[in-house]
């Protein structure tokens, strides 16, 4: 995995399953055999790269349903004339930056009103080809870093309810084990850990209903479309730059 997918992908999948390890390790169960080696079976197998590719799957069916209703990807609609409450002298850089880099001719307000899905299948080629230009993360950091957190945010919201149900279902095995010590055992249900594990484990439920929200995902993608469309305008004014005479 590289680091993309482990703090986009993994990372998100790691937080579902935070509540069920908080559980098991204060509980002291993190230690017992049948715990370790199912643990231990499960990186063998591959465990955390079908768990990332399960998140990123979650993430990109509500990455379809939300950029449906906001009117398409954030990237594509800084650069749509249509689009009103832009700034308009930043847009147009934008828009000349990426037509000069990638070779594509973006359509015109006009030819735009015309026909509005040719013109945004000609920008959503040209962003293409600018992502591909800015893979370059020593070159581009920002890219990278806004592309990883709108990633994270994304896959977090797309596995919202899985990371909800788990945390309420470990919440509610915790006393449940707590019920049972108290009438069938005979012991103290109320024991430092066994309070702590129902208190972590109600943490990391509250966290799951306040962390994954529309509007942060939102907000990564905003910076992330912003930070792309910089990126196009560096490498516009370096291919602008003259070549050196003696030079091929």
């Amino acid at each position: 995995m590289d680091d993309y997918e482990r703090r986009a992908r993994l990372a998100p999948g790691l937080l579902a399953l935070l509540p069920l390890s908080v559980a098991l390790a204060v509980l002291g169960l993190s230690k017992a055999p049948v715990v370790v080696s199912a643990l231990t079976a499960l990186s063998l197998a591959g465990g955390p790269v079908v768990l990332a590719e399960l998140v990123r799957h979650q993430g990109r069916k509500v990455q379809e349903v939300l950029w449906a209703s906001w009117g398409g990807s954030p990237t594509i609609q800084k650069l749509q004339l249509r689009q009103e409450g832009q700034n308009s002298l930043q847009r147009e850089s934008w828009r000349k930056a990426v037509s000069f880099v990638t070779g594509i001719e973006l359509a015109s307000a006009r030819s735009e009103r015309a026909n509005p899905t040719k013109a945004d299948e000609a920008i959503d080629v040209a962003v293409g080809q600018i992502r591909s230009l800015t893979r370059d993360e020593a070159k581009f950091p920002l890219v990278r870093a806004e592309n990883r957190s709108y990633g994270f945010h994304r896959n977090l919201y797309g596995i919202r309810w899985t990371g909800r149900i788990t945390a309420l279902l470990v919440v509610l095995g915790v006393l449940a084990y707590m019920l049972w010590l108290a009438h069938y055992e005979h012991q103290a249900a109320f024991t430092l850990s066994n309070t702590l594990a129902l208190l972590a484990t109600v943490a990391c439920l509250v966290i799951w209903y306040v962390l994954p929200s529309e509007v942060r995902m939102q907000n990564a993608a905003e910076r992330y479309a912003y930070e792309l469309l910089q990126a196009a305008v560096v490498l516009a004014a370096e291919k602008a730059e003259p070549t050196p005479e003696g030079t091929q």
